[in-house]
């Protein structure tokens, strides 16, 4: 008797899945898991439910892994203000955390398979498959006997046409039919559609996610702890701990029309793709915990961080998370917040982020040493004179060299 998981979302190529895979791989019992890392409503989780049980899935397993996300993947990206193609992962960072859940339910559950609903062209698949052939080693140590994978959408190259058809024939109805494809998480949202396959077309109104509500300027306070936003008052509410700060503002700074970018990147395969997408809760506090930083970090510390946040970014796009590496890239990171505690006040307007203020017990700003280019009580005009023809001691040779030469 076969078992398999599938890390299930509900949607049109799982559902398919769910059925499909009995009769073409001999499959005799489908575990569906749905692993929620922050994108899912109340109700989306039940609908989730009822779309398993209408696919006939034998066992239904549902696990919140928001705080997880957010602890090993999400931290350090504020930290960092990590993007990629100023893309700050969005959507794919939250596939890792979903494939080990599913990887852990196929280890809980003694299931032989974990089946997946990736195609062959973008970057999902190698993030589901690296984790399963990673933790899913189940013999001793050096053997092959590891959890199968299977990407049927992959593998057999199924359309999104022949999915729906296919449950159609068996009266499951997937709801009315989107033009764009959404993909929508705690991070951020992405949006495909017609006008992304091009290079020059804007996204209409109606693709995006989140609506534009607002019509004057707002103000919000984030306060942050060694570089984590812990409590916000927004829209008069005050919110503690980030899952729920994040959330919260993905929703309000959304409501501004703030967060809304193009993408366009290299696939891990070699592609070159485009979509739209919405990164409002990433955006805000990017930019407020950039300049928190610029307070209170060192101009090195400055300079040397962004150089770790890439690789780190690079590790998690690229699904290289278990490579010891990030755990020092994670060390660096985490080290240069020690001091990145204060508040930030950030003024939302519409489209863009207008004002902000920050300020903190660690404001190398305020230190009482004088006056930022007027005067100075730590030095005097001669230690300055000197410091200046030192400064310039080295480009004075090689240009004298120049001359003479």
């Amino acid at each position: 008797m076969t078992k398999a998981v599938i890390a299930f979302s509900g949607g049109l190529d799982t559902t398919y899945l769910a059925h499909f895979v009995r009769e073409a791989y001999g499959i005799d019992e489908v575990v569906t898991c749905c692993v929620d890392t922050g994108g899912f409503s109340d109700e989306e989780i039940a609908s989730i439910e009822d779309r398993a049980n209408q696919a006939k899935a034998d066992k239904h397993i549902y696990m919140n892994a928001s705080q997880e996300f957010y602890d090993e993947i999400i931290k350090y990206l504020i930290f960092g203000h990590v993007r990629r193609d100023q893309y700050p992962l969005c959507v794919g960072a939250e596939r890792l955390i979903q494939a080990r859940g599913a990887i852990n339910t196929c280890l809980d559950e003694g299931a032989e398979v974990l089946i997946h609903g990736s195609t062959g062209a973008g970057n999902d698949q190698y993030r589901f498959d690296t984790v399963a052939y990673v933790l899913g080693q189940r013999g001793v140590e050096g053997s092959n006997k590891n959890i199968k994978v299977l990407a049927p959408i992959r593998d057999k190259a199924v359309s999104r046409e022949e999915s729906k058809a296919y449950l159609e024939k068996l009266g499951i109805k997937m709801g009315r039919d989107s033009t764009y494809s959404v993909n929508q998480g705690l991070w951020g949202t992405s949006i495909g559609g017609a006008e992304t396959f091009t290079s020059d077309q804007e996204l209409p109104e109606e693709a995006w996610l989140t609506k534009i509500t607002q019509s004057k300027p707002a103000e919000i306070t984030i306060e942050f702890e060694k570089g984590e936003p812990v409590k916000a008052e927004i829209d008069g509410e005050t919110v503690e701990g980030p899952v729920n700060i994040i959330r919260k503002l993905g929703l309000y700074a959304g409501s501004f029309g703030i967060g809304r970018h193009y993408h366009i990147g290299t696939s891990m395969p070699g592609r070159k793709g485009r979509l739209g997408y919405e990164s409002p809760a990433a955006d805000v506090l990017y930019a407020a915990h950039r300049t928190l930083e610029s307070i209170t970090l060192t101009q090195q510390q400055i300079h040397f961080k962004p150089l770790i946040a890439n690789e780190f970014g690079r590790l998690v796009h690229e699904a290289q998370v278990f490579d010891p590496f990030i755990d020092d890239c994670k060390a660096y990171l985490q080290q240069s917040q020690e001091r990145v505690t204060g508040t930030a006040t950030v003024k939302l307007d519409i489209g863009r982020i207008s004002h902000i203020g920050v300020d903190s017990p660690y404001n190398l700003l305020t230190v009482d040493t004088g006056k930022y280019g007027e005067s100075s009580v730590f030095y005097d005009g001669k230690d300055a004179e000197g410091s200046a023809i030192l400064h310039s001691h080295e480009q004075a040779l090689y240009h004298r060299l120049k001359k003479s030469a």
